[in-house]
């Protein structure tokens, strides 16, 4: 449900309803609308602590999303691999022969991360767009420093033990995917090295 992806929403509503109701009670001075007040903020404390322990589905997602970044950062080819479905094992192997030709120093996911999902397809899909900055050097040049920033689509999908994993993923100009797919520099290095 949209109202615990975020307690923004939550925040906004309690305190335009407070306010009214609060407003109410200092015009007319009745105390019916002080109860109704605390009432009011009951409620919404109630949805708040609701919505912090309610994990959405786009959370989940979410999560592999930063738990792909912290492993690019480790360098931790497993752990990048984990979040790699067994559907899609040549994705696996690709990963696991760039990231042996690369030392990643730092990772950034940037706050425009947006997920959606499509619940109708079997199995479901997710959909994780986000702007990510990444800088690091090839492993046979430790001089090289490099930068990439990229818009990442990330295409999910949920496998039968319940986990999201990704199946496939596109680099776009950062400006986002209306500008253009790119090619990393990663994929020109290791294109010519075979």
């Amino acid at each position: 449900m949209w109202i615990f992806e975020q307690s923004l929403p939550i925040i906004i509503i309690a305190v335009v309803g407070g306010a009214v109701l609060a407003g109410t009670m200092l015009q007319t001075g009745k105390q019916l609308f002080l109860y109704l007040l605390i009432g009011w903020i009951a409620v919404c404390s109630l949805l708040l602590a609701l919505e912090y322990v309610i994990v959405t589905e786009g959370e989940r997602i979410e999560a592999v999303v930063y738990d792909i970044a912290v492993a690019l950062e480790a360098n931790d080819v497993e752990g990048v691999t984990d979040c790699i479905s067994d559907a899609v094992p040549n994705l696996k192997t690709q990963a696991e022969r760039q990231m042996s030709l690369v030392q990643i120093e730092t990772v950034k996911v940037k706050q425009n991360l947006e997920v959606t999902i499509n619940h109708g397809s079997t199995p479901p899909i997710g959909i994780a767009k986000v702007n990510v900055k990444m800088t690091g050097h090839l492993k046979s040049n430790d001089v090289m420093d490099g930068q990439f920033a990229t818009f990442l689509v990330l295409t999910f999908q949920q496998d039968p033990d319940g986990q999201w994993r990704v199946v496939s993923y596109q680099f776009f100009d950062p400006r986002g995917e209306q500008a253009g797919e790119i090619t990393p520099p990663l994929s020109a290095v290791t294109v010519s090295a075979f």
